[in-house]
């Protein structure tokens, strides 16, 4: 059994840049879609960027899309046993605060009765007018702007709180992190799924390393071997 560690690095050095990859189309099942502005985009990561495969059951995938009042931009390893661990930055292009929600959904290779699920992000919220200020926050009645999905039904969030930047022009402050440890969760049977849905202040970007892994309900002694690994990226593989 293989343990793969951990959450993305902002920085990868494991990245294969997009660039060098474009036009690749194959892979597993991976819809991305973005919207703000009241304009949504959507499609294949295949088709609307690329998709590598890298060995080992896993997958490199980057792109782009863009609205009417800003642009998305991942890059991000995949693995349909599953498991979805990437980085992502969101840029409102617009003049005034927007809602903005970017939803990736994986086809699971797998099928579980239990799973045993973990997941995480941290962020960069940038002052990208130079205006020496910027925020981020959840959207009414969310519970967070970090949500994970089994079979499109939400089984975790995170991100209630909300962040903010004051000083400098062009400045930038820390988004989280937060985590949830290894616990129990529903069967899967067709897909995993991440959203970050927000408020995203006029004119400034916001970037995250994002971690959602599902695996097979294992031993007792197992479960307990997993919980004392301490990284929020630990997973097993068939």
């Amino acid at each position: 059994m293989l343990f793969k560690t951990c959450l993305y690095g902002a920085v990868g050095a494991v990245l294969l840049s997009t660039a060098a990859h474009a036009g690749l189309n194959f892979g597993p099942g991976f819809e991305v879609t973005f919207s703000g502005g009241n304009e949504t985009m959507s499609g294949q990561a295949s088709s609307l960027g690329s998709m590598t495969y890298l060995g080992n059951n896993i997958y490199h995938t980057g792109g782009f899309a863009a609205v009417s009042a800003g642009y998305l931009e991942w890059d991000a390893l995949i693995d349909p046993d599953p498991f979805i661990n990437g980085t992502f930055s969101i840029t409102n292009t617009a003049n005034s605060t927007q809602t903005f929600t970017v939803n990736f959904t994986l086809d699971s290779s797998v099928q579980f009765a239990q799973s045993l699920m973990n997941g995480a992000f941290s962020g960069t919220l940038t002052d990208a007018n130079g205006d020496g200020s910027a925020s981020i926050g959840r959207t009414s009645g969310s519970a967070g702007f970090y949500s994970a999905f089994i079979d499109g039904n939400l089984v975790r969030s995170l991100g209630s709180s909300a962040y903010g930047y004051s000083g400098a022009a062009f400045g930038s402050a820390q988004v989280g992190p937060e985590s949830f440890a290894p616990v129990v969760g529903p069967a899967l049977n067709t897909t995993i799924g991440l959203q970050f849905r927000f408020t995203l202040s006029a004119g400034d970007s916001v970037s995250f390393s994002s971690l959602f892994n599902v695996v097979d309900v294992p031993a007792p002694g197992a479960l307990a071997l997993l919980g004392a690994a301490g990284c929020i990226g630990s997973r097993r593989r068939r």
